[in-house]
């Protein structure tokens, strides 16, 4: 399959901190890749990265097949990079329509009534429409998770990079998620999720990395990663027990 992102020997690091240590990964047009691994793994400094918020020390990122270094965030949401983050930072002074709108508008580069139709459209995929009026600063966490999820969506992107979005959430908003999630990679968008609720990934991915120390670990089927000892210690620490991939499966 035709890569959509390609990492080329990432290198990052922060002091005496590495973060990207060579870092290599291809990811195909079309596939749910989801990544795993202990706090300061490099998870979030990947995205970071890829997305144009910090700029590696050594290697190459390439979106369908052309290298972004040096490119701008702006630039790159224009070119089909989309990202939440794992705190959502809506305008909260806004309300969940205002928000989205800007970031067709100025993300997706939609104007005028393109970008108003395109902002109600997102808003309906995401559930969201029955709040448009209501200030992004009164939601609650679930409502919040979906809006920073339109918010990326209303960009118009090829790549979804999803940072913990069902981190907090209950049982029964996980599943909402889930859902969502799967209905935005089945209408074409290649989506990356990184995400310590396992069963939201276990329901997702078609693929799952384990990352740390900057360091690629495992790469495969979701079971069979999260199934070996090493990934299983290097995500939960010495109680690996916390983690049956088996019994997990089967969706939240």
């Amino acid at each position: 399959m035709t890569a959509l992102l390609e990492l080329d020997s990432l290198s990052k690091r922060f002091g005496q901190v590495l973060v990207a240590d060579r870092l290599s990964l291809d990811v195909p047009v079309g596939t749910t890749l989801g990544i795993v691994g202990p706090n300061g793994a490099g998870k979030t400094s990947l995205f970071a990265m890829v997305s144009g918020e910090l700029r590696p020390d050594g290697g190459d990122i390439k979106l369908a097949g052309r290298s972004v270094l040096g490119l701008d965030t702006a630039r790159r949401v224009r070119l089909g990079i989309g990202r939440t983050h794992q705190v959502p930072r809506p305008f909260t002074g806004m309300t969940v329509f205002e928000n989205v709108l800007v970031a067709a508008h100025q993300g997706g580069g939609l104007r005028s009534g393109a970008a108003t139709c395109g902002a109600l459209d997102v808003l309906e995929r995401t559930g969201l429409a029955d709040q448009a009026n209501t200030l992004a600063g009164r939601l609650g966490l679930l409502s919040r998770k979906r809006l920073e999820v339109a918010r990326a969506l209303a960009t118009g992107p090829d790549l979804l990079l999803l940072d913990e979005v069902a981190g907090g959430l209950t049982e029964p908003e996980v599943a909402q998620l889930v859902t969502l999630v799967r209905e935005i990679n089945a209408s074409g968008v290649t989506i990356i999720w990184i995400e310590h609720v396992v069963r939201a990934l276990l329901s997702t991915v078609d693929r799952l990395v384990c990352l740390a120390l900057g360091r690629l670990i495992a790469d495969g089927d979701p079971i069979q990663v999260l199934g070996r000892a090493d990934v299983k210690e290097l995500f939960l620490g010495t109680d690996s027990t916390v983690i049956d991939p088996l019994a997990a499966d089967g969706g939240p």
